[in-house]
């Protein structure tokens, strides 16, 4: 099946990259629109991915009614349908609607609660109609820090921390993701409620009670171990971390614990790890003295004090 997935424009080349790990395959990107081919319908995991939508049929202006009236609407419709239209030069719903319906056998049109929604994204001197399958509206802001039962104000949106999990490929919720600074455990949230197994190791004792509290008010499954990251021993597939960043913290000592726990890594890693670097760090000579492999690396921007550097690490 061709799909359309609508990309947040947050951070488009995140964005687009969180889809390809999860549905890898031949992809054309125009705008925030990413056109690719998967058999593969596990469309709720996605963070920066608004909708997605069956690709319908590709026209322009000039010939959009001539396509409108050649295209099986009723092949689509069920019981009552809105048209959206987006884009650079979009036309009006309503009027894209009008002619979509002289089509419909048994037409009816609700704006509020469609059975049936078509979309048309304007784009490039292009016209794209999709079909919704499934519009994305994970709560991500109802989990925020601070909304949980134990705070820290250095966890991640929970939006982010969903990508990352998405970034190390893993399919089957059999999967184990290990997080080896859990902290309070906003990584393992996501990972939890994704229906995988989850790991956090930290080596300290409040951070542990406190990711204890968390995850359990989530109800996901966990397991937590008091363990220092750069001595586990343990291998496993996936790893998924952000790093310990505290501007207090002297920066020799920071490189040392990063230093230890990659080459540690190297040892235990079977096969993705995505690892968030303080960017006011040179990640690629840690990475680099470790000798794992830079498969692919992201900016994120946090605030002005303060932004992120993804990476993707295989063994």
């Amino acid at each position: 099946m061709k799909l359309i997935f609508l990309l947040s424009k947050h951070n488009l080349e995140l964005s687009k990259a969180e889809v390809l790990s999860i549905f890898p395959g031949k992809n054309q990107l125009i705008d925030n629109l990413l056109f690719l081919d998967t058999k593969k319908v596990y469309f709720d995991r996605l963070a920066y991915t608004k909708a997605v939508y069956q690709h319908l049929f590709i026209c322009n202006k000039k010939t959009l009614e001539r396509a409108i009236k050649k295209f099986d609407w009723n092949k689509y419709y069920e019981h009552s349908f809105a048209v959206r239209s987006s884009g650079k030069g979009h036309i009006k719903d309503s009027k894209i609607a009008d002619l979509v319906w002289d089509y419909l056998d048994k037409p009816l049109v609700d704006l509020v609660n469609p059975k049936t929604e078509f979309h048309f994204f304007f784009a490039k001197d292009k016209i794209y109609c999709g079909l919704l399958l499934n519009p994305l509206d994970e709560p991500f802001e109802d989990r925020k820090a601070h909304l949980r039962p134990m705070l820290h104000p250095t966890s991640l949106h929970p939006r982010l921390a969903r990508c990352l999990v998405n970034l190390t490929g893993a399919i089957s919720t059999q999967n184990t993701v290990v997080d080896p600074f859990c902290g309070t455990g906003g990584i393992l949230i996501e990972a939890g409620l994704m229906d995988f197994k989850t790991i956090g190791y930290d080596i300290d004792d409040l951070m542990l009670k406190r990711a204890d509290k968390n995850l359990k008010h989530f109800k996901v499954k966990f397991d937590l171990r008091k363990k220092d990251a750069t001595k586990i021993k343990i291998k496993y597939n996936y790893f998924v971390t952000d790093l310990p960043y505290a501007r207090s913290s002297k920066k020799i000592d920071l490189e040392k614990v990063y230093s230890a726990f990659l080459k540690n890594l190297k040892k235990v890693l079977k096969k993705r790890a995505v690892v968030c670097f303080p960017s006011f760090i040179n990640h690629k000579k840690f990475i680099k003295a470790s000798k794992l492999k830079l498969v692919a690396e992201y900016s994120y921007y946090l605030h002005k004090s303060l932004s992120k550097t993804i990476c993707v690490l295989e063994p």
